[in-house]
């Protein structure tokens, strides 16, 4: 695909958009975690449940970190997950995922100072 973008094909105009969906929301101390992700996610699943199962999850690897049964940090496991699982519902484009999670003791930190 880096060809047609770089070469401005117009025939892929219709497929590849060159202008990204962007939200802008007020952060709160209720957020729990920032899910960055391509179409190949959102095309399977509602954000209702991937943030549904993003809470769950990032919760449950929250408890595993803290007793040593897990060493990567908890918000690279969801992202793991949700990748598998758009595979898994048969998602037939590209899948990227990457999730924050905003109550990483090292980012609460950060905020702090």
């Amino acid at each position: 695909m880096s060809y047609f973008w770089v070469s401005g094909d117009h025939d892929w105009k219709e497929w590849v958009i060159s202008e990204p969906e962007v939200t802008f929301t007020t952060r709160s101390e209720e957020d729990e975690c920032l899910i960055l992700a391509s179409d190949g996610l959102w095309d399977v699943m509602s954000n209702a449940d991937i943030v549904k199962y993003a809470r769950n999850e990032l919760r449950r690897h929250r408890r595993l970190a803290k007793t040593g049964h897990i060493s990567a940090p908890p918000a690279w496991h969801v992202s793991r997950q949700l990748l598998r699982k758009a595979f898994e519902a048969g998602s037939s484009d590209n899948i990227a995922v990457i999730v924050v999670d905003l109550k990483s003791p090292t980012i609460r930190h950060r905020h702090q100072l």
